[in-house]
């Protein structure tokens, strides 16, 4: 089972759902992205590509973990581009240099905690692995937990896209590599002339 809060729609018709172990009616799956998000932005600053068409390749300069993720978060001076002027305001200054100073002090104690399991699972980071970045997870250990809609219709809740924050600029590297359609290796496009008509014909009369 999963008990993370993000995840994606798969659409292909070859896998099964790890519940019921079926492969799904509707030709989807709902898939935890909490350990993908940041694999495919790691990924992405090591040069490596992880979109498949050229839609992909457009938006993969624009994909972030949010205004709030941790990649932001990891600069101690994001603080201030999170709170708005009127928040900021609020504050004196002795009250924001503890914050800024409590945000230097949370990477260390990451660090810290990363190389303490390392040591009781005895296993050790690859030589290249950036531990400037903790919340980066081990590929390996990856969540992908998947289900269908019929085991797990809640899911729905947590595979829903925010139009707005896209717009803002919070494009998530699931959504800006085209994840959702990367087994498939392209994006079904549905006809206009049918999708602008959706809803809109009469109900017919028996």
């Amino acid at each position: 089972s999963c008990t993370h809060d993000t995840m994606a729609v798969i659409y292909h018709d070859s896998l099964e759902c790890l519940v019921c172990r079926r492969r799904p009616p509707q030709g989807f799956l709902y898939r935890c992205t909490v350990d993908r998000e940041p694999l495919i932005l790691d990924a992405a600053s090591r040069g490596y590509s992880a979109a498949f068409d050229k839609c992909g390749m457009a938006f993969a300069g624009e994909m972030t973990l949010g205004k709030f993720g941790a990649d932001a978060r990891s600069n101690p001076h994001n603080l201030f581009n999170e709170l708005t002027p009127e928040q900021l305001a609020s504050y004196t200054p002795e009250q924001l240099a503890i914050l800024v100073s409590q945000r230097e002090n949370v990477s260390p104690r990451l660090r810290g905690r990363f190389i303490a399991e390392t040591l009781v699972l005895m296993s050790f980071p690859d030589d290249d692995e950036d531990d400037d970045k903790p919340w980066v997870p081990d590929w390996r250990f990856e969540c992908q937990y998947r289900v269908c809609h019929r085991c797990r219709p809640d899911s729905r809740q947590k595979s829903w896209l925010s139009l707005d924050a896209v717009l803002n600029g919070d494009i998530l590297p699931t959504v800006a590599t085209g994840f959702s359609f990367s087994l498939q290796g392209f994006r079904p496009c549905g006809d206009v002339n049918v999708v602008k008509t959706l809803g809109c014909r009469a109900i017919p009369l028996v």
